[in-house]
């Protein structure tokens, strides 16, 4: 690579870098992406207007064609100039990583769908769901405040935890749609004709929307509802708890990493003092001092 090639790629990167300044953005090129993604938010709603849209069709199309152009740009010059990145500096492996990172796949997903309808003679239907892909662009937003890094790490962290609901939820759910279909298929066959319509209900009811579209009318069925609602408050609850416990926990670690780190080994300090004192090589009065000394 020739030095004037490399001090342009270098340039390149420092100019579309979203990774300098914790994903805030600080360039003209920063700016520029959010105003154009800005304006498709407007033109993908303006679009919902048949008035408008007959009339300024061209210019949709237009800007379309002028938006996808920059997109599939910035596309391509994020994976060329990824391997500045430390986390990326292989050129084939690196930028292997690089394409399937989320903000990548999120980019991809916001330019594919128009090249695909584009190539391919594509079932008109297949090619206003492929349409639906332009939101992708909305989220390219979350690149430039950092938010999508602390969603997915909030995930990552309480995988487990969040799995186990989930699993939890599910069998509940199949558990009371099997309950209310015994009771009411009989009394009211056109609104509870199958599992479909009970498992419906279930999830109406656990999540207290409640449409009014199917509801019990058997006493037992109405008993039954009660107490799906009062658990199913319990249930939707518990993964909102454990994603906001996991957000605070974040956000308090990204404002102030030496607190936490801090808390921990303090923590690890008092467990080898309590593994000492078990070992019989500390009295009661050595543990409660060397603890008082770490606390304060």
């Amino acid at each position: 690579m020739t030095g004037e090639f490399k001090s342009l790629k270098r340039r390149i990167f420092d100019a579309i870098n979203d990774k300098d300044d914790g994903g805030k953005p600080d360039h003209i090129f920063d700016f520029f992406i959010i105003g154009v993604i800005i304006l498709n938010v407007v033109m993908i709603f303006l679009e919902t207007y048949p008035a408008i849209y007959a009339k300024y069709h061209g210019t949709f199309l237009l800007f379309e064609y002028f938006t996808i152009a920059i997109f599939t740009g910035e596309y391509f010059l994020r994976v060329w100039t990824c391997t500045y990145y430390p986390d990326f500096a292989d050129p084939f492996f690196g930028r292997i990583r690089y394409i399937f990172s989320i903000t990548l796949i999120i980019d991809f997903f916001a330019v594919f769908p128009f090249y695909l309808s584009l190539l391919l003679p594509l079932d008109h239907h297949i090619v206003q769901f492929l349409r639906l892909f332009r939101l992708f662009r909305v989220l390219k937003l979350l690149r430039y405040y950092g938010s999508i890094d602390v969603i997915f790490q909030v995930i990552k962290k309480n995988s487990q935890y969040l799995f186990s609901i989930i699993v939890i939820l599910l069998i509940f759910l199949s558990f009371s749609s099997y309950l209310f279909y015994m009771f009411e298929s009989a009394v009211q066959p056109d609104n509870v004709k199958d599992f479909d319509d009970a498992f419906w209900w279930a999830i109406e009811t656990t999540s207290t929307v409640g449409y009014g579209d199917v509801f019990p009318v058997t006493e037992i069925g109405k008993l039954f509802t009660v107490i799906i609602m009062l658990i199913g408050i319990g249930l939707i609850a518990l993964p909102t708890g454990i994603l906001a416990s996991g957000f605070l926990e974040e956000m308090k670690l990204r404002s102030d990493p030496m607190a936490t780190s801090t808390q921990t080994s303090i923590a690890d300090e008092i467990r080898k003092l309590n593994q000492l004192l078990e070992e019989g090589l500390l009295t009661e009065d050595e543990f409660r001092i060397g603890k008082e000394k770490l606390l304060r």
